[in-house]
């Protein structure tokens, strides 16, 4: 058996289609369809179940093999970084994840470790805390910066600084306060930050309302931080957004006002693999929380 055709089944597995499994892997289809009967052969059994359409499905032993094969390609891989490093021949790449909360705090380190490596590249992934522990399991990501502990066992977490949050308004709305009370801010126009996957912190504003038998007049459910900042600035409405969304934003056209009694805080949390290399990038990444 050859680290490749762990690296072709693994491949066909995802696709569930050997024909769109070899084009991802730039390969003519009979000679991928051979690798795998190969394969099955030497196992001693089905990988997949074949249908009419063409369409594989995993079987139970082709599910736990799959498991089983990533955890070999991903050591084999991790195991030559850390060799190569040993000779400083250093991977510059860095993989990160972060939640949609988080992702100002990943982009204010990202811009320090582009500085210390002039020459890295980045795949960064935002998405909800058990996605990012399956990108952890499976080795596609290293540091995932999340407002929830992650289940995975092989890591490492440290607790952030707690990240208050704030009500963003249009400074075209004249409001002159400096603060503002929930019952207040539910009156606002309001635009929520909602993820599709990410839902938590939406709940538990939501609920605050509700403790207070509060409707809160939502005018809008936006699924991208950038994107409720915009509309904030076009005077739409208010926002409720943690303090650090605001660091990388201008703040010409916006007004903060600090909520009294606030009941919305966030402690943000990196988290790191333990079971495999961690490549220098991703130490010095970490180094900088």
């Amino acid at each position: 058996m050859e680290l490749r055709q762990l690296h072709y089944f693994i491949v066909i597995a995802e696709e569930l289609n050997v024909t769109k499994a070899a084009k991802r892997l730039h390969m003519a289809q009979p000679p991928l369809s051979r690798q795998l009967k190969q394969l099955e052969n030497e196992l001693g059994l089905l990988l997949f179940e074949r249908n009419n359409n063409k369409r594989l499905l995993l079987t139970v032993e082709g599910e736990l093999f799959l498991k089983r094969a990533k955890d070999i390609v991903q050591r084999v891989e991790k195991s030559v970084l850390e060799v190569q490093e040993c000779k400083n021949v250093t991977n510059e790449k860095l993989e990160v994840g972060c939640t949609i909360y988080c992702a100002s705090t990943v982009l204010d380190k990202l811009t320090l470790i582009q500085k210390q490596y002039p020459n890295s590249t980045f795949n960064i992934y935002e998405n909800e805390p058990a996605h990012l522990n399956e990108l952890l399991t499976e080795g596609k990501i290293d540091v995932a910066v999340t407002t929830t502990d992650l289940p995975y066992q092989h890591v490492k977490t440290k607790t952030l600084a707690p990240d208050i949050f704030v009500v963003a308004v249009p400074k075209e709305s004249g409001y002159a306060e400096e603060k503002i009370s929930v019952a207040e801010i539910a009156s606002l126009p309001l635009i929520l930050l909602r993820s599709n996957r990410e839902i938590s912190i939406y709940n538990r504003i939501i609920k605050e309302f509700e403790k207070m038998d509060i409707a809160p007049n939502i005018l809008c459910e936006c699924h991208d931080s950038a994107m409720l900042l915009n509309l904030v600035c076009r005077g739409l409405g208010a926002a409720i957004v943690p303090y650090s969304m605001l660091s990388s934003f201008s703040l010409e056209h916006i007004k903060i006002l600090n909520i009294e009694d606030n009941p919305f805080v966030i402690e943000p949390l990196v988290t790191w693999r333990t079971d495999s290399y961690l490549p220098k990038i991703a130490q010095e990444f970490l180094k900088l929380f």
